[in-house]
């Protein structure tokens, strides 16, 4: 009997380990090819385009074609109503449990990624001010039909991603750093220095907006232009020293 407990004790483990290493049957990769992993938490902290958005694409790994769908499993922070999701057709607006694209699926060939072009992940909405914007989708095969493909031996089936939005705000009264203090007047960006240094400010793409010669003392930067945005501030001093700062001017 003990033997009998034994063997069954080993297989019930051998079998668990069996479907652990399961392989899956398909991932997502971003623009570059690189992937994303499963149960990967994507993180921005704008709602502008095109920081925001996330593009993927779904790559069958499998030797045979396969049909994908997606659905949101669980939102926080947000009802769904901002959230672009586009994933074969574009939707503008996404509510909890529902399959898309809406009655359809996405076939990718053997080896390939699904054609469609421009399917990304893009939320809008900039919640309370407080707590995350927060979205989990799960991506699962189904079949000819649409019905989803539960059991295949040795494949997972289903894959999942999270996106999150949480605007890191920088009180700009808070942001001390070794040789100036930045705060906000109005729409305006003092900069108090206490030496004379060089000012670049960038947006999210790497494209200069402004540049200013600091002298010591308060200098006004208008930022009028840019407010809600994030902007990235590099200084260089005499010295030739460098130092960079990203901040939310809102």
């Amino acid at each position: 009997m003990k033997k009998i407990s034994l063997l069954l004790v080993i297989l019930l483990i051998h079998s668990n380990f069996l479907n652990s290493q399961n392989e899956p049957a398909f991932i997502l990769e971003d623009e570059n090819g690189i992937v994303i992993e499963n149960n990967q938490l994507l993180e921005v902290i704008t709602t502008e385009y095109p920081n925001a958005s996330f593009n993927f694409f779904v790559r069958n790994l499998t030797s045979e074609n396969i049909n994908v769908r997606a659905e949101i499993i669980e939102m926080a922070g947000t009802d769904g109503s901002m959230m672009e999701f586009c994933f074969g057709e574009c939707y503008y607006g996404v509510t909890l449990n529902t399959a898309y694209p809406l009655g359809s699926f996405i076939s990718v060939e053997s080896g390939q990624v699904q054609t469609s072009v421009g399917d990304h992940f893009y939320n809008q909405d900039v919640g309370d001010g407080e707590n995350p914007v927060f979205y989990s989708f799960r991506f699962f095969m189904v079949d000819n039909e649409g019905n989803e493909v539960v059991s295949v031996p040795e494949l997972d089936t289903e894959y999942f991603v999270s996106y999150q939005y949480q605007a890191q705000s920088f009180g700009i009264s808070d942001l001390l750093l070794d040789k100036i203090e930045l705060f906000k007047s109005e729409r305006n960006l003092v900069i108090s220095s206490e030496e004379n240094m060089y000012l670049t400010i960038n947006d999210m793409s790497g494209k200069k907006i402004i540049d200013i010669n600091l002298t010591n003392g308060d200098n006004l930067v208008d930022l009028s232009s840019y407010a809600n945005e994030i902007i990235i501030l590099n200084f260089e001093t005499k010295d030739n020293s460098k130092f960079s700062k990203k901040i939310l001017f809102n």
